[in-house]
């Protein structure tokens, strides 16, 4: 994908403006700024949704004006942030209609076209009520449908406007995971994300979006290097540095973030690097490299919670390994990886319900 001199808005007005970007295969793109900013604008923009104001998109050398709408939407899927409000329609025939650029003159599906929105539905753990009337879903169950829908489109191209609206963390950090399958696959995804955290964990690139309109392109390492974000949302100083905690930009959290895959550039001075694809990858939401105590596991840094250091099975017999007490009281596992291991979140949630109400 190459964007030229794109600028984007309603009725003349323009909200983004002199947007020049080249986008590379199975690349991915988050967009990030204030609210209001023109994230939403400028993907539709970028989707063909909304007629830009000036500028191009191009999808290879087509021009995306220029694409008949069926051929787009085999190239192109789009998670909106609208709330789609389909009648008498199970979350499998949502699914499903993400295949309606394939099917036949009369709409009807073959059974390729079941078998890939099966696929997207197991992708995205929604099988289970995948017979469900779309309807009676709940908010984060009807999101995770309509991104399956997407996917089931089989695009080279995925548009996503705020993916993890109403998903609770445990189904955001499935979506990351997702996200980069994507893209190991070739697929390009472009979205805005409102958690920073995430944007800097599974993105290549981050595209700046000003209260001004003006936009700016960097690799993660670079945004926190250089304290982009303060400016970007127009943070004090005592703001920026509680940011910075949350975020855990410590002395070696740039470097981490800042790996990267080697110069590729082509064309104009716009392609900045990205992070090798297996370096390791963590959220600071989990990791809290500023604590004392830290490292006190282990655990594979890409695997750590620092959510369970009050280890909520202190008191079970099984919790599953031998321990100390810190002198502040924190429970200090020695062989243990069970609660402390993010992925084992839902498994952490079922033994504290048994503790609660019972295995029955």
């Amino acid at each position: 994908m190459k964007i030229e001199s794109l600028c984007a808005g309603y009725h003349k007005k323009i909200i983004v403006k002199d947007v020049n970007l080249e986008v590379k295969k199975g690349e991915i793109i988050s967009l990030i700024g204030p609210n209001g900013g023109g994230k939403s604008t400028l993907l539709k923009s970028i989707s063909g949704e909304l007629k830009t104001i000036s500028g191009t998109v191009y999808l290879g050398k087509e021009d995306i004006r220029k694409i008949p709408l069926k051929e787009l939407s085999k190239k192109m899927s789009i998670v909106n942030t609208d709330r789609v409000k389909p009648e008498h329609m199970t979350a499998f025939d949502v699914v499903l209609a993400g295949r309606l650029p394939y099917s036949d003159g009369f709409g009807m599906f073959s059974e390729s076209d079941r078998e890939a929105a099966k696929k997207a539905c197991e992708l995205m753990k929604i099988a289970k009520f995948e017979e469900k009337s779309f309807s009676d879903l709940s908010d984060g169950q009807k999101q995770r449908t309509l991104i399956a829908r997407a996917i089931c489109q089989d695009p080279e191209f995925l548009i996503m406007d705020e993916p993890t609206s109403y998903l609770d963390i445990k189904h955001r950090f499935e979506l990351l995971d997702v996200i980069k399958g994507l893209s190991e696959q070739g697929v390009t995804v472009i979205m805005s994300l409102h958690e920073l955290e995430l944007a800097l964990q599974i993105s290549h690139r981050l595209l700046l979006i000003r209260d001004d309109g003006s936009v700016s392109c960097s690799d993660p390492g670079e945004v926190l290097q250089k304290g982009m974000i303060k400016d970007l949302y127009g943070m004090s100083d005592e703001m920026y540095e509680r940011v910075k905690k949350q975020l855990g930009v410590g002395a070696d959290a740039t470097d981490n973030r800042s790996e990267s895959r080697g110069a590729e550039k082509s064309g104009k001075e716009i392609v900045s690097t990205g992070r090798d694809a297996d370096s390791p990858r963590h959220s600071s939401y989990f990791l809290n490299k500023e604590c004392e105590y830290y490292p006190c596991h282990d655990l594979a840094e890409e695997k750590f919670s620092c959510m369970f250091c009050y280890c909520p099975l202190y008191d079970m017999e099984d919790c599953g390994g031998t321990y100390t007490y810190t002198e502040k009281g924190a429970k200090n596992c020695k062989d243990c990886t069970f609660p402390h291991d993010r992925d084992n979140y839902p498994a952490v949630i079922k033994k504290l319900k048994e503790k609660m109400y019972g295995k029955n």
